[in-house]
């Protein structure tokens, strides 16, 4: 039986079938007898459209089964009733919902489903936002299922972006939900999440991601335990839960991890220097977080980010209107611990407001300084807080805009490409040998501390001292953070054992100026010159009374 032009259309409107051509094959025994038996139908290209907003309200087997009370007569009834097997080939689909719409193309696929009451089959593919998909679906009980009774449920979707399969029990309104196991894999997830029109700003790539877990769903929540994840080479395990608060998402996590790699999730983040070496000055475009509200808490055994790595770390995230709230409240480094948090919101113009603290206690500074800077300067054990603020559109800003206060304390340490204790020693008998004496070897320190105070990016030393065997020595200046340069000005004067300074000690002043990436330790030349008798009168002599009142 063919017939031309074909339109199914249910009392609503909600859902409308429109066929070039409609093929059936009926059964000629039952045809015989005066019944109308189909074993099968086919349907070429077929343009359906279902409006979710509306009620679909269409007469037949289906409709009567949902209809039907559980466990009556009417439902045994129903579930009896004869189907057969229903192809599409070329056929399309728009769905539309709360104002949108979806779109299938290409639909080749089949359902079949021989009676009501028996299991029903429904395989297929399509074009979904330019990636063809492959769907298969079996309900164990349909009848049940469209009564809103649970029923056993396999399904599964393959394409090039993602994998997505499920097993469980589901059951459809008025309670619909669904428990049972998921599983999926994305070679990135940013694509397949755009395959559903949902475009999230991740942190990282999220690329090679893999994830299983038990799940229950329903309208309002979705919760997953048991939950194994593994993205961007990271693996993790714990529970997750999805809610819909008065039409806002809320996420919340529970994460651990043997190792985590935190490069990855700052991958777009944007560059700090520029290429002519200076801060950058790109504008930062922070993306829009206001569309939901997370919380994540992570307990990883190690973590890495480049070459910093801490040990049995707990970090915590919380997103809110919009704004981002990171913390470490704890962890193991570099022999010590280490606390850190940090907040961004959005500012005017397009900007970020930051603020950040740090501390850190008896971490050992060599190893932390060649991990994050690739430099040894200093070693010992150090102590640290830091409190900054900053606000602006680019890198460049913020570090103009930068203001807060930083403490030192450092002991048992070393001082490295400076022997101050010999210098002083030979400063009295070899004064300007002294001075090249200064930039080689290294100073013990027995103790040393600083404070800084920082103010449109500049951060001013206001107490800074070391002490050492032979040697005590302080420093005023500021550290220049917008232009990446210092300017410091040092006194080492001489010490005991314990790094106590002597009566009438010699003193001896130096230079620590230029940009971060090429200081130099410059001693001061008049001072040293003065100290050298032979060298002495090459200085000018200094104006006297006479000359003064003269002028």
């Amino acid at each position: 039986m063919t017939l031309e032009g074909v339109v199914f259309a249910d009392r609503n409107g909600a859902l409308v079938i429109e066929a070039e051509q409609l093929h059936g094959v009926l059964k000629l025994l039952p045809l015989l007898t005066g019944r109308l038996d189909i074993d099968g139908v086919a349907l070429v290209r077929p343009r359906a459209r279902l409006d979710l907003d509306r009620t679909v309200d269409a007469p037949g087997a289906a409709a009567r089964a949902a209809a039907a009370k559980p466990a009556s007569v009417e439902a045994q009834t129903t579930d009896g009733f004869r189907l057969g097997v229903l192809t599409i080939t070329d056929g399309a689909l728009r769905v539309r919902r709360g104002g949108a719409e979806y779109a299938a193309e290409k639909i080749e696929g089949a359902l079949d489903w021989r009676k009501i009451g028996e299991p029903a089959l429904l395989t297929g593919v399509f074009d979904w936002r330019g990636e063809r998909l492959q769907l298969l679906a079996w309900i164990a009980r349909p009848g049940l299922f469209l009564r809103g009774d649970p029923s056993v449920v396999t399904a599964r979707l393959d394409g090039e972006t993602l994998r997505l399969e499920a097993q469980g029990v589901a059951q459809t309104l008025p309670r619909a939900q669904y428990a049972g196991r998921v599983a999926g894999s994305a070679a990135s997830v940013r694509e397949a999440l755009r395959l559903f029109n949902i475009d999230v700003p991740l942190p990282g790539p999220f690329s090679g991601a893999q994830f299983s877990a038990q799940a229950a769903l329903n309208a309002r929540e979705a919760a997953l335990k048991d939950l194994h994840v593994l993205v961007d080479g990271n693996a993790f395990d714990g529970e997750l839960t999805v809610r819909n608060e008065d039409g806002r998402p809320n996420v919340s996590a529970t994460l651990k991890s043997e190792f985590v790699a935190l490069k990855p999730m700052f991958a777009d983040a944007p560059a700090l220097v520029g290429p002519d070496g200076q801060w950058s000055h790109e504008p930062l475009e922070p993306p829009d977080l206001g569309g939901a509200d997370v919380d994540l808490w992570l307990a990883a055994a190690h973590a890495r980010l480049g070459r910093l790595m801490i040990d049995d770390a707990v970090l915590a995230a919380t997103l809110r209107d919009g704004a981002l709230d990171l913390s470490l409240p704890e962890a193991q480094a570099y022999r010590g611990r280490l606390k850190a948090h940090a907040s961004f919101k959005p500012a005017g113009d397009g900007g970020l407001a930051v603020h950040a603290t740090t501390q850190t206690t008896n971490v050992d500074a060599r190893a932390f300084l060649w991990d994050a800077f690739g430099k040894e300067a200093v070693g010992g054990s150090l102590t640290s807080t830091l409190t900054l603020d900053a606000s602006g559109a680019t890198i460049a800003d913020l570090t103009k805009n930068l203001s807060g206060r930083a403490t030192l304390a450092l002991k048992d340490g070393e001082i490295a490409g400076v022997d101050f204790e010999r210098a002083l020693r030979r400063f009295e008998k070899r004064p300007l040998a002294s001075a090249q004496d200064i930039r080689s070897g290294s100073s013990t320190v027995d103790r040393a501390s600083a404070t800084l105070l920082f103010e449109n990016g500049v951060g001013a030393l206001q107490e800074a001292a070391a002490y050492g065997p032979g040697f005590a020595l302080s420093l005023t200046g500021d550290a220049n953070f917008a232009e990446r340069s210092l300017a410091l000005k040092a006194a080492a004067r001489e010490a005991d054992g314990a790094g106590k300074p002597r009566e009438k000690g010699l003193q001896m002043v130096f230079d620590l100026a230029g940009s971060w990436d090429d200081l130099t330790l410059a001693p001061d030349p008049q001072a040293f010159i003065r100290r050298s008798g032979a060298a002495a009168p090459l200085l000018p002599e200094p104006p006297g009374p006479e000359s003064g009142r003269a002028n």
